[in-house]
Parts: C-alpha cells; structure tokens; sequence
C-alpha cells in the first residue's frame, strides 16, 4: 500500500511555501512524489517544470492512436491542468477540442453522460453539481453531500435514468450513492466498501457498476442494491491522479481515461468486465502531460433537432395536455426524460404515429427518445 497523500478540496495541503515559489526538486525527489497517492491535479503536486522534468524521465513509450471501433461516439471531458471542457476524437488521439474553458475553481472530479442527449452532469471536490451543454455552457444545480469528509470521484447513469456516484476520503473510506439531482439528495448505498481511494465509476450493458482503486490498481464490481464489492483483479498499470470511465454501448466496452504513473501520461484505455485487466488504445496527446479526471462518450448525432437517423414530428409544441408524435417510420419505443437525464416514463408501440399524456408533467423541457430497433434519435419539447 502505498503512503496517502490526498490533493483535493477536502484535505488540507500542508505545505510552507507554494509550488510556484519552490525550488525544482530533483528527479528522484519528484519519483518518491509520483510514489504517493494524490487524488487531485497533477498541476497541485508538481511544477510547469517538474512536470516537464519527469515527461522527460519517463517518455519512454511511444503510444499511437489505435481507436477505431467506436461508432458515432466521441468523448466529453474536462483537461484538468488548464480546465478546459473539451471533446477527445476517438479517431484521433493526437489532439483535443477546446469547447469553452471550465467556470468552476475547484477540480472537476467526475462526470457523465446524461442518457439520451450529449450534455453532462459534473461535479467538482466541493460536491458541486454542474449541468453542462455540449457547448461547455455550466449551470448549477447544487451541492450534494456524501458522508463527511468525503468528495465524489465517480458519476455513472444506468441505462433507465439512474444517477450513481462513488465517493472517497482518500484515506479508506468510499461509498456508493444513488443521486437524486431534482431533490439534490445523495442516498448511501450499503456500507464503506473496503477500497481506500475508489476513483472512478461506469457500468456494462447490464448496468453493472465498476470501479477502480489507486491505492491497490485493483478493480471492483459494484453491487448497486448493496453497495458490495467483488474484486475482479489487477488493472494492469500504476494509476493515480484523477481517472475516469464511461461506457459505450455501440462496441459494449467499458473505456477509461487513465493517468498512467509510469509512463506519466494520460491514456485511453478500455477494461475487460470480468477480470479487471485494462488493454490500451493510444496515448491521449502524447506532447502535452495533460489530465482527465472525467470522461464519458457521449453520441454525436444527439442533441440535433433532426439527425440523420429519424425524422419526427412533435405537435403541438410547447405542449399543455397531449403530444402527438409522427414519423414516416413505424416507431416501437417511447421514453420522455428530464432535462438532468431522469427518465419520466416509457413505453412500448408499433405505429408510425403516437399520442402521449404529458397533463401530468411539471412546465418545463424535456427530452423524447424514440426508436424502431434500426434506427432513434431525440428531440426536445416544452410542456406548458
């Protein structure tokens, strides 16, 4: 087990004088650094020029972009060391798009996906929770406390709609909780696990969820009735620093974006659901050492009014009491959610046009998801 050095808005960093004012340490004084456990930035732990320093001690593999089986999804994240909200190609790993920079003070520590749109649900150290635009637009929604002492370092959706979060001490203490962004409450799931920093959260394509500790570099199933751990092994390289993992239900993989202690680089990796065992993709711009504590795939046809899979009609809208939904497709599945991702209602049917009850929905937007089993798309509607 490795000493626990945690850097993050929860713990206090004990030190006299800032990393900016502070002489470079030597390389073997920053590998006994890289040696500890941090949970936050790297750029909270070493300098521009440590870091430079230790990419030059460690630059010893050459990765290169191997991705190519990921469909129409790309990635939302959050760089850590310049806060960037950005999107990483899966078909180019060279490189990443700045969206817009990130608003937020503290560090983002998770994020994912909210089902059925592009947009993401974020939280930072302070257990701040943030709805973000695909535009890297951030809107509050508000602080959700886990136990004391505790700060979220993982987010995953299930396929119907559920929020989960796993948070950590970093010294032994992480849980499970099931969130609820409406009433802004975080519900335990079980007891402590047993892992000492629980760093991340996602799931399969039976909502199983996963997480890893960087204390051990061991992976975990995580029972999201109990809250139980099963060890399912080794995850194949020295983590540390902020990670994240999302799904992608096209190739059903579960992907990470891994900072690698070794190689001192960020990487994409995906991890086998049975044996906890990760196999690398590529090196995520291999001429920066940048940091994603978050990552979540996200469609790119979503979040259009009318992608190119199925072309709907929804009237009227805005909407008081029935929404009739046309398309020149025969349509078999129904869902409405809110705008946080929360599923509203579903429901199964076999006609080309469909009329729903929406008297007993709140005013607001949401979001309708339709599909035929070839082909789905979804679009936004204002209930009055």
């Amino acid at each position: 087990m490795r000493t626990i050095t945690t850097i993050c808005a929860f713990v206090a960093l004990s030190l006299t004088i800032s990393l900016s004012a502070q002489q470079t340490r030597s390389i073997s004084q920053l590998l006994d650094v890289l040696k500890q456990n941090h949970m936050g930035s790297i750029t909270d732990v070493f300098s521009a020029a440590e870091i430079a320093l230790l990419r030059d001690h460690l630059n010893t593999a050459n990765y290169t972009d191997a991705s190519k089986v990921m469909g129409d999804m790309a990635i939302h994240t959050t760089e850590n060391t310049l806060t960037n909200f950005a999107k990483i190609d899966k078909m180019d790993l060279s490189t990443i798009t700045i969206i817009a920079p990130s608003p937020l003070n503290d560090f983002e520590g998770a994020g994912a996906t909210i089902p059925m749109t592009n947009a993401t649900t974020v939280v930072d150290n302070g257990n701040n929770f943030y709805h973000v635009n695909a535009d890297g637009t951030y809107t509050t929604i508000g602080q959700i406390m886990p136990d004391a002492g505790q700060s979220f370092t993982g987010l995953e959706y299930t396929s119907d709609g559920n929020l989960y979060g796993i948070a950590t001490n970093g010294s032994g203490s992480t849980r499970l909780y099931q969130i609820n962004l409406t009433n802004q409450t975080a519900t335990p799931v079980g007891t402590d696990n047993g892992l000492v920093v629980g760093i991340a959260l996602g799931r399969d394509m039976n909502n199983n969820l996963f997480t890893y500790d960087i204390d051990t570099n061991l992976v975990y199933r995580i029972d999201r009735v109990t809250g139980l751990p099963t060890l399912l092994g080794d995850i194949g390289f020295d983590a540390n620093f902020g990670q994240g993992m999302g799904y992608h239900p096209g190739d059903d993989k579960l992907y990470i974006s891994a900072f690698n202690n070794t190689s001192f680089k960020p990487e994409l990796r995906t991890v086998d659901t049975n044996t906890g065992a990760s196999t690398l993709v590529g090196t995520i711009v291999p001429a920066q050492t940048y940091q994603f504590a978050w990552m979540s795939l996200f469609d790119t046809l979503l979040g259009t009014d009318n992608p190119a899979n199925m072309e709907i009609g929804l009237s009227p809208n805005p909407v008081r009491d029935i929404l009739t939904v046309s398309s020149e497709m025969n349509i078999e599945s129904v869902a409405i959610y809110s705008v946080l991702g929360q599923l509203i209602q579903q429901s199964r049917t076999d006609s080309s046009r469909v009329t729903l009850d929406v008297s007993a929905l709140n005013s607001g937007v949401y979001i309708i998801s339709l599909g035929n089993g070839e082909r789905s798309t979804t679009k936004k509607f204002i209930k009055l």
